[in-house]
């Protein structure tokens, strides 16, 4: 039996293994970013913000780079609910295979 294959965005066929490799590389690539994030930023801000006064796109920038706990937070959540979706997507797929009748070789 072929393994059942989703199309992810409309443009990638995978496998359900594929797809869980690929969010679990996400993840961990998000820990990584938070984790960089909670060691270098605080120390950076600092030297960043010494201009007296900071230019506009630099204020701007600190600004967008405070919030990152959130943003990956908010991104973590998008492929959260994207992922219930194509596990779905997997069962259907998988219960339709199933329920098929087996093709028979001549």
């Amino acid at each position: 039996m072929e393994p059942v294959r989703v199309k992810v965005y409309g443009l990638f066929a995978w496998t359900r293994r594929r797809y869980f490799v690929q969010s679990v590389l996400d993840f961990v690539s998000g820990a990584a970013v938070l984790l960089f994030w909670l060691l270098v930023w605080p120390g950076m801000k600092q030297n960043v913000m010494r201009f007296d006064p900071p230019p506009t796109h630099l204020i701007v920038v600190v600004a967008v780079l405070d919030q990152v706990p959130w943003i990956l937070l908010a991104a973590t959540a998008v492929k959260v609910f994207e992922m219930w979706i194509v596990l779905r997507r997997f069962a259907r797929k998988e219960a339709e295979q199933l329920a098929a009748p087996p093709k028979s070789s001549p």
